[in-house]
């Protein structure tokens, strides 16, 4: 687990991009980003996990088992 801010969220995950979003608007979508906690008041995004669930999104893989488990019976329903 490596927590980190939201300004080093965006130094880390946009360093390449010429207009990264700001801190306001990462804020605004908070609970979209997986990873993403409360640390007392402040928000802390865990780096390892936002890494593993954004991995699996690019390749097609379901996030939870229950996704899984409904798209596995589903193949099955269509085979």
């Amino acid at each position: 687990m490596r927590p980190v801010s939201i300004r080093t969220f965006i130094e880390i995950v946009y360093c390449c991009d010429e207009d990264p979003p700001s801190e306001s608007t990462i804020r605004r979508r908070i609970h979209e980003i997986p990873g993403a906690f409360r640390d007392g008041r402040r928000w802390r995004i865990d780096l390892d996990f936002y890494f593993e669930v954004m991995g699996q999104r690019i390749r097609g893989l379901p996030e939870n088992m229950h996704e899984a488990s409904f798209l596995q019976s589903l193949a099955n329903q269509l085979r």
